[in-house]
């Protein structure tokens, strides 16, 4: 890693930055989600953006590892909880209710389609190095970023519509699910227990999604998932590149392809989520992703890794936009970035303390040896 051959900066170190850049986030959460409920996913996109490439420059500039967690902390952490997955996520969620699994699924395959190509800012960092790919990328947000942001709206009445295009009442048969009594439909008394709960949703505030046991279990799952975004966004390519001793781009590259493969789990099982009860789809994807992990220390050459990656990858992303949707099922619309942003908020302690043990463990391991 360019960082850990220039500084000497441990993968304990390297882990930390994410672990605390995750905390801040997790504390940050219900205020960032308070703030997109309040004034809307665009302006809080702006400011975020806005951050997250100034970050990138500074990030240029940096020398010692104190710089680093703080360009982190103040500018990209802080960016990336405004700016990107949780404005876009509120966005969504009012804009989609009966077609909400394959809008999220598109969101998050567009996220993995962008962390899939990773291997090309690793190429960038070998022939024009680290501080000049920083640059770049920081501008790259800024000239593409702010003004895709500018067509972002909040909800589809700002336009003048309704929720999933349905027309109104006087122009079509369709009844726009803005205006639902919340009466149970007359086919749901002929529901399979496996098909899609198509009752309308509710509309939950914040304080009586606090009160609601499915708030505080959901809270508990997540939190012990938690710990895999963080463990394999920092130690995955190392584990490899070390491990089997591969050059850095090609770990950096076995790494894309994982994110890559996600792409069909995000996309598949957000489709599948407008069909099939999310709450059985979450609980398969949650045992393939323990099989998974059980998997990753038995690979031991690269031939390995595209097996593992499905095995392991596509449920995980299969995950990714299946929070959001299980969060509409039980909660509704209408406090969606606050409730995320809460729920995000009880992650903490797995987000925080994974990557950097993990990292400890590794290195403890490796003197051992």
């Amino acid at each position: 890693m360019p960082w850990k051959d220039q500084f000497g900066w441990t993968r304990a170190q390297l882990g930390g930055v994410i672990g605390l850049a995750r905390l801040e986030g997790g504390i940050a959460g219900p205020i960032t989600g308070w703030c997109v409920d309040t004034f809307g996913p665009r302006r809080m996109m702006f400011a975020g953006i806005g951050a997250m490439g100034g970050g990138f420059l500074l990030l240029s500039r940096i020398s010692s590892i104190t710089q680093l967690y703080l360009v982190f902390l103040a500018f990209l952490a802080i960016g990336s909880s405004f700016g990107t997955f949780r404005p876009l996520q509120v966005a969504i969620a009012n804009w989609f209710m009966r077609r909400r699994g394959r809008a999220m699924g598109l969101l998050m395959s567009g996220s993995g389609l962008g962390g899939s190509l990773v291997f090309l800012l690793a190429i960038l960092i070998e022939r024009v190095g680290w501080q000049s790919a920083a640059v770049t990328a920081g501008i790259l947000m800024w000239v593409i970023g702010l003004p895709l942001t500018a067509v972002v709206r909040h909800r589809p009445s700002d336009m003048g519509l309704n929720i999933d295009g349905d027309p109104d009442p006087e122009e079509g048969t369709g009844a726009p699910a803005e205006t639902d009594t919340g009466d149970e439909r007359p086919e749901q008394h002929a529901r399979k227990w496996w098909q899609k709960d198509k009752r309308v949703e509710p509309d939950l505030g914040v304080w009586q999604a606090l009160r609601t046991p499915v708030f505080w279990i959901l809270a508990l799952t997540y939190a012990i998932w938690a710990a895999m975004p963080g463990i394999t966004t920092v130690h995955v390519a190392p584990f490899l590149q070390e491990q089997l001793e591969l050059e850095y781009v090609t770990a950096v590259g076995a790494l894309s392809f994982f994110v890559a493969a996600s792409i069909i789990g995000r996309l598949g099982f957000g489709v599948l989520a407008d069909y099939f009860d999310a709450r059985i789809i979450m609980s398969g994807l949650f045992l393939f992703q323990g099989f998974g992990l059980f998997l990753f220390p038995q690979v031991t050459s690269i031939e390995q890794v595209p097996f593992y990656g499905m095995v392991f990858a596509i449920p995980y992303g299969g995950t990714i936009p299946m929070r959001s949707i299980i969060q509409g099922y039980f909660f509704g619309r209408r406090s969606f970035g606050t409730i995320s942003g809460l729920l995000q908020f009880v992650d903490l302690p797995a987000t925080v303390a994974a990557p950097i043990w993990v990292g400890w463990r590794c290195r403890h391991i490796a003197r051992w040896l």
